[in-house]
């Protein structure tokens, strides 16, 4: 007879509050190596030459939008490998950078590129995440914030 017990079963808001930390953990390290990035920029103001969008609104707005999609899809492939992960996070970062394009005018193909980079950005951020589960409230929370309040 196969009985479960409660304990082994596992919480859905616990799963689901994982899963958010752990998106926004992503987010924020985007956020802080792009951000690190243009600190070599002479005047950028957090804004990438012709992007007319602030690096927090893109990577916050467009690119956590085009993971959660990229997400959604790589739930529902039977197999999953480091190559399909790379190819959907890239499809949609493509996406992310025409979406990008449509809604604040511009050259399809540099916002598309800069999309499948910045996506490409925010899988490594997950990749490194999950090797240390601890720093997810660092990045979520507070490196953000300390950005915000330094700028």
């Amino acid at each position: 007879m196969n009985k479960t017990h409660f304990s082994e079963i596992p919480s859905l808001r616990l799963t689901t509050g994982m899963y958010a930390l752990s998106k926004l953990a992503c987010a924020g390290l985007t956020f802080l190596v792009l951000s690190l990035f243009l600190l070599w920029v002479p005047e950028s103001g957090g804004k990438l030459e012709g992007w007319p969008v602030t690096l927090p609104y893109a990577v916050y707005v467009y690119g956590l939008t085009a993971s959660l999609i990229a997400d959604a899809f790589l739930r529902l492939l039977p197999r999953k490998s480091l190559v399909t992960s790379l190819i959907l996070y890239g499809l949609s970062g493509l996406a992310a950078g025409l979406w990008v394009s449509a809604d604040e005018g511009g050259t399809w193909w540099l916002y598309g590129t800069v999309g499948i980079l910045l996506l490409l950005l925010f899988y490594a951020a997950e990749l490194a995440t999950d090797r240390a589960p601890l720093l997810l409230p660092v990045f979520a929370l507070f490196a953000p914030l300390l950005y915000l309040l330094i700028i």
